[in-house]
C-alpha cells in the first residue's frame, strides 16, 4: 500500500500557492507521495462569465486528471487524499468516482457545482465569507447536507484573503493546523 496525495489546483491559484504548497507539505511529512494535476490553458475571465464554457472545461480538466491517475497506476489498497482548490474541487470529487477506493478531501473555497459529485462525509472544506465564485451561505448549506465540516474565513475571498497581511498569515496558520490534523487522521 501506499500513499499518494494529489492536487488538484485552481485556474489561477496554483499547486505553488500558499494554501496547496503548505497542504502538500504537510503531506508529504505524513508519508505521502505528491502528484500534481495541471489542466488545460483556459482564460478565467471566461469561465467566470459562462456557466457551460466552465462545464465544459471541467469535463476537460476530468479528462486529464482521470488520466494522469491512470498513468500513476493508483491501486485500490493505496491510500489516497486529494487537496483540491476552486475548479479543481469539482474535479477532485468527480475524480474520485472513477476510484475503487476511499478517498479523503480537502476541499478549499469549493464552487457550489462541487456538491453534484461530493460523497457524504468524504472531507473538510473551507470557505470565505466573501468568495466572488461561491455563495458562502450555499457552500455552507451544501457543506452541512453532504456532511462536510466547513471552516469559515470571515471576510475572506475565494483565495482565503482578507487582505490584511497579518491577518492572512494567522488565518493560514489555522487552515494548515486543521489540515495537519485531518491528514495524520
Amino acid at each position: 500500500m501506499s500513499k499518494k496525495a494529489v492536487i488538484f489546483p485552481g485556474i489561477g491559484y496554483h499547486a505553488d500557492r500558499p494554501l496547496l504548497y503548505f497542504a502538500a507539505k504537510l503531506a508529504v511529512a505524513a508519508g505521502y507521495e505528491i502528484i500534481k494535476i495541471d489542466y488545460p490553458h483556459c482564460a478565467v475571465d471566461l469561465l467566470k462569465a459562462d456557466k457551460e464554457v466552465l462545464k465544459e472545461f471541467s469535463v476537460s480538466c476530468l479528462k486529464t486528471a482521470v488520466s494522469v491517475l491512470k498513468e500513476k497506476e493508483i491501486n485500490a489498497d493505496d491510500e489516497l487524499l486529494f487537496i483540491s482548490k476552486s475548479i479543481g474541487t469539482a474535479v477532485a470529487a468527480a475524480c474520485a468516482r472513477s476510484f475503487d477506493t476511499k478517498i479523503g478531501h480537502i476541499y478549499f473555497t469549493p464552487l457550489e457545482d462541487t456538491f453534484d459529485f461530493v460523497s457524504p462525509g468524504s472531507g473538510m472544506a473551507f470557505n470565505g465569507t466573501n468568495d466572488s465564485w461561491a455563495d458562502h451561505k450555499k457552500v455552507a448549506g451544501l457543506c452541512k447536507a453532504k456532511d462536510i465540516p466547513l471552516t469559515t474565513i470571515e471576510g475572506a475571498n475565494h483565495s482565503l484573503e482578507t487582505g490584511e497581511v497579518i491577518t492572512d498569515i494567522g488565518n493560514l496558520q489555522k487552515i494548515m493546523e486543521q489540515v495537519a490534523a485531518y491528514i495524520k487522521k
